[in-house]
């Protein structure tokens, strides 16, 4: 099991926002193919009560889903979640129009795959990184079914 804390990033304590940030929360996961980054989003989403059903956004490239349950701890109102394996450049991100969901502080985005559009978001509150082989220091690979999720 590994936490992660928030950085540095800029977000600054403005009177008024949620959580003292005055733009979305931002949750970078990273990592191969099939090492558990749409399966850890699913987690995220059912424990802030979102009851659809969560799938990569691979060809749409991002979804939306509203949080109206207790469970998410009312601080944040939508939940984002990006795919961006898509994307062969990171300026093709614009197409989204980013600026209409990352300026609003109620938003928790997840977005998968943060180095094809890197230079095109804020730096990531949360950075995850996931693997099926142990992070630095570990011993060995995952059995079957495991993964590793590092904090950075």
């Amino acid at each position: 099991e590994a936490c992660a804390e928030p950085s540095d990033s800029p977000g600054g304590s403005q009177p008024g926002s949620v959580s003292g940030q005055s733009r979305a929360f931002v949750v970078a996961l990273s990592g191969e193919l099939g090492a558990g980054k749409t399966t850890f989003t699913q987690a995220l989403a059912a424990e802030l009560g979102i009851t659809e059903i969560i799938q990569s956004p691979t060809y749409v490239l991002m979804k939306n889903y509203p949080i109206s349950s207790p469970a998410g701890g009312g601080r944040f109102t939508n939940f984002i979640h990006i795919d961006a394996y898509r994307l062969d450049k990171p300026e093709e991100f614009a197409a989204l129009k980013p600026e209409t969901f990352l300026s609003n502080p109620e938003n928790l985005i997840v977005i998968e795959w943060p180095e094809r559009v890197e230079g095109q978001l804020p730096a990531p509150d949360v950075v995850l990184k996931f693997s099926h082989d142990s992070p630095e220091g570990g011993v060995g690979a995952a059995n079957e079914g495991e993964r590793y999720i590092e904090g950075v």
